[in-house]
């Protein structure tokens, strides 16, 4: 029996982006849409404009019948914001207002969103346990030199955006024996690109611009690759529908050859993890690594969320090199799910859209928090001790 009839409502926040249908994150909108009655829940999906907008849509999305349909928005109970981009002020002060007129209580979020990597980065510094795992990093500001960074990692430097997604904007720089520069990478709509420079000041202009246009990270170009093909594992975590967190399964992301990247935004493919790295590695290794990973995804979510409010999944992703060490890539906290679908365990798919359901239905039975930020006063079992239930690692 569930403690609440008619069914409550979570609003899900997506962007209207170009070449989607009819929105941004539509499969994973879809899926819970229909998982949604075995939670006593209803899902509505709100359409964030990527365009410059300070206005709330007056429409949004319900799945019935096989198709999306656009309704008035509803009585709503709890928000999951899925926008990979900012929501500017004014759009969630109309949040706040919208969810506190139509259900006479203060907005409650699914979960807090992460700052930008370099950030997190910084945040996961703090814990002994996981230094050796964190690659070193640098924030690129004015007067940063990155030069000393080259000479000091002749395979090169690998620079990203602090908020950037999909591998999107990243690119290697490595010195040639020449005395050139290759600059290779993605641009702004995932396309690779690869260009010689000559001198070091177009080498300078190159970084110089990319600072311009988006706040950058730099780290050392790792070997992460298996016949030459870029990959990393990509593990879930999720709170369930007890608010504790637990390790819903692993899975390798191998991107295309020659690709810096192992995204699957970027063309790559997904393999069960043990398989993969059994074969990449062999028993006695892999079982280490596997070992590893599960006691990351241990230390992670409680350190992330006693730093930056509750939380209630993570994509957390790590590179193994050619020496079969273990590299801690990034902490996602609206991760994607594609490489789980690719899966050869259903249930192990299932659960990645099933456990946000079981733990947005346990907010709202515990009345837990009005905001997701960092608590002033314990909240009942949502605490950053909360611990990770341990099962295996699925996906092998």
């Amino acid at each position: 029996m569930f403690p609440w009839h008619p069914p409550k409502t979570m609003a899900i926040l997506v962007r209207g982006e170009e070449a989607t249908s009819p929105f941004a994150d539509e499969l994973f909108c879809r899926r819970l849409s229909l998982e949604s009655p075995k939670f006593n829940l209803n899902i509505f999906v709100l359409v964030i404009s990527s365009e410059v907008t300070r206005t709330l849509p007056k429409h949004g999305y319900v799945y019935r019948h096989g198709v999306w349909k656009k309704a008035s928005i509803p009585e709503i109970h709890l928000l999951m914001d899925r926008c990979l981009r900012p929501i500017p002020k004014q759009i969630r002060q109309q949040l706040h207002h919208l969810v506190w007129s139509t259900s006479g209580q203060r907005p409650r979020y699914w979960s807090t969103s992460l700052p930008g990597k370099w950030k997190v980065h910084r945040a996961l510094s703090h814990e002994p346990a996981l230094r050796s795992l964190l690659t070193p990093t640098l924030l690129l500001q004015p007067g940063v030199k990155w030069e000393p960074w080259l000479e000091r990692w002749p395979s090169g430097l690998f620079f990203k955006p602090v908020a950037g997604t999909h591998g999107r904007d990243t690119f290697r720089l490595v010195s040639e024996a020449d005395h050139s520069w290759i600059v290779d990478g993605r641009d702004s709509h995932n396309e690779r690109f690869s260009y010689s420079l000559y001198t070091y000041q177009s080498v300078h202009d190159w970084v110089e611009s990319s600072m311009t246009r988006h706040s950058m990270i730099m780290q050392p170009y790792l070997n992460l690759s298996h016949h030459g093909h870029p990959f990393d594992i990509r593990a879930l975590v999720q709170k369930n529908s007890h608010g504790q967190w637990s390790l819903t399964g692993c899975m390798v992301r191998e991107g295309i050859e020659g690709s810096l990247t192992s995204n699957l935004h970027g063309g790559g493919t997904a393999h069960p993890v043990h398989s993969y790295l059994m074969d990449r590695y062999g028993s006695s290794h892999t079982a280490i690594l596997l070992e590893r990973i599960k006691q990351a995804a241990t230390l992670i979510p409680p350190l992330l969320e006693s730093r930056f409010g509750r939380l209630a999944e993570l994509g957390i992703d790590f590179g193994a090199d050619t020496d079969g060490r273990l590299w801690l890539l990034e902490v996602n906290s609206k991760p994607g799910r594609s490489a789980f679908a690719m899966a050869d365990n259903p249930q192990m798919h299932t659960l990645t859209y099933t456990e946000p359901l079981a733990y947005a239905r346990y907010l709202l039975q515990q009345h837990v928090l009005t905001d997701v930020y960092r608590p002033t006063m314990k909240m009942p079992n949502t605490s950053s001790k909360a611990g990770l239930k341990p099962i295996p690692i699925h996906g092998g």
